[in-house]
């Protein structure tokens, strides 16, 4: 028999340990908008910073940044987290100048990226 599920490459033994950071487009009066948004691993909590016109590298890295300064992602960070991206390798260092101050550490891993933000993407859909 088959096995169609995607096994999970890392798995998160506590809140805040893998956030997967992400965006989606939505319908806007002013014309299409980004919303930022993160998903913790280990508890699907969704964390949203915010909503822009684009997604330029500088509202990328914005975004991240307020992130790590979420009032509920503050609350584990001194634990050490683990940023989960699909794309933006170019920003890497930036990100990186973003994170390690505050404990963080950068994966990108696009399966297990996935694997975070399915519950997320799939209530935006529905709604």
């Amino acid at each position: 028999m088959a096995n169609n599920t995607i096994k999970t490459i890392f798995k998160a033994s506590r809140p805040g340990e893998y956030v997967a950071f992400f965006t989606i487009q939505i319908p806007t009066m002013e014309g299409p908008g980004i919303v930022f948004l993160g998903c913790d691993a280990y508890s699907e909590f969704g964390f949203h910073t915010g909503v822009e016109e684009d997604e330029s590298p500088a509202n990328i890295l914005k975004h991240i940044y307020l992130l790590t300064e979420d009032e509920k992602f503050v609350i584990h960070r001194d634990k050490g987290f683990t940023l989960v991206l699909d794309r933006y390798e170019e920003l890497s260092e930036r990100i990186e100048g973003i994170i390690k101050p505050v404990n963080g550490r950068l994966l990108f891993n696009k399966k297990f990226h996935d694997q975070i933000t399915k519950p997320m993407r799939e209530g935006f859909l529905k709604h």
